[in-house]
């Protein structure tokens, strides 16, 4: 069910609107425009997503984006950017030596994903197609309000996974890692900084209703994270498959954590990727139109699985973290 909190809002100069309800060019219903000015006659100058051409259209066919964040949620919000401040210099005081405020990280880099990305989800909603099960989660970010929080939400998942990738270098590494494996664990380090950096680039350069600089590095960033993970997860894996005598052998936490992330990472990560790759590769070779319903709903299941599991990846470190901390 659509979120029924987030009410469009009103028509103004600069605020986005989902077109909808034409019948002489309907291939625009649906796509996402930008008000410029309103005619004398009344109706709006728009910029339509995807089109250099402005468009002339009557206010009932523009569907405007929510208004504002709502004071409840800006709460929310606020207490949990508080909390999560705390939680980092926590972390500084201690030195990482305290295994709960360790162990919060990855698990907050999970938390802060479902807060940005159901935040958005409600706050895009006067936006979002009837017909749409979930949004492209680039899309959510190019209108206000649900933008602010898809940038700000972004950059913090950035900045909480390269603290957490920081100390999987610290405690995790020097248990894996011998001589002859010291280029995988600097490979998975390094790609997991990529990740990171990915996350925050996307979040800050937000997709644009048109093509531009903003959109090619929003683009980047998003492809940096994808190939980043993966990267990652196929060093560390492959690190993680030989533990030894390490204190990570000796616990079951350790050794569930381990199949998550294989789980998570060989095999459903390049489905998840693949679906909707080879979606619009078909839409290119056959020249079936890519508007449909039902193909904007596998593409947009498939991004939000696709960054759920990468989430749920990175959240297993933190029974890897619990388990080397409390062993010392």
């Amino acid at each position: 069910l659509k979120p029924s909190m987030a009410e469009p809002g009103q028509h103004h100069v600069g605020t986005f609107a989902r077109v909808t309800g034409l019948e002489r060019t309907p291939h625009l219903n649906g796509e996402i425009s930008e008000l410029v000015r309103q005619t004398d006659a009344g109706r709006w100058i728009v910029r339509v997503r995807n089109s250099r051409r402005l468009k002339a259209l009557r206010a009932e066919n523009l569907n405007p984006a929510a208004s504002g964040i709502p004071d409840f949620a800006r709460r929310g919000l606020g207490g949990a950017a508080i909390m999560t401040a705390h939680l980092l210099l926590e972390l500084l005081r201690s030195g990482g030596s305290r295994s709960f405020s360790v162990s919060l990280i990855p698990a907050s880099v999970l938390l802060w994903i479902i807060a940005t990305l159901g935040g958005c989800f409600w706050l895009h909603s006067p936006l979002t197609t009837p017909e749409a099960l979930l949004p492209g989660i680039s899309e959510m970010g190019i209108a206000p309000p649900a933008r602010a929080l898809y940038r700000g939400g972004s950059t913090l998942v950035g900045l909480l996974l390269a603290v957490t990738i920081r100390l999987y270098s610290i405690l995790l590494l020097p248990q894996l890692a011998d001589s002859i494996a010291a280029g995988r664990a600097a490979e998975s380090a390094n790609m997991g900084y990529v990740a990171a950096l990915g996350v925050a680039l996307q979040g800050l350069f937000t997709l644009e209703t048109a093509l531009s600089a903003q959109t090619l590095l929003h683009f980047a960033g998003a492809i940096a994270f994808v190939l980043g993970t993966m990267w990652h997860a196929d060093a560390s894996n492959a690190l993680f498959s030989d533990i030894g005598d390490s204190v990570l052998a000796a616990s079951p936490y350790a050794k569930a954590s381990v199949a998550i992330r294989r789980t998570s990472s060989e095999g459903l990560a390049a489905l998840l990727l693949l679906v909707p790759v080879g979606l619009q590769v078909w839409q290119w070779v056959t020249g079936t139109d890519g508007k449909g319903s039902r193909f904007q709903n596998v593409i947009g299941v498939a991004q939000w699985a696709l960054v759920m599991n990468f989430a749920v990846f990175y959240c297993s470190y933190c029974f890897d973290f619990w388990v080397v901390l409390e062993a010392t």
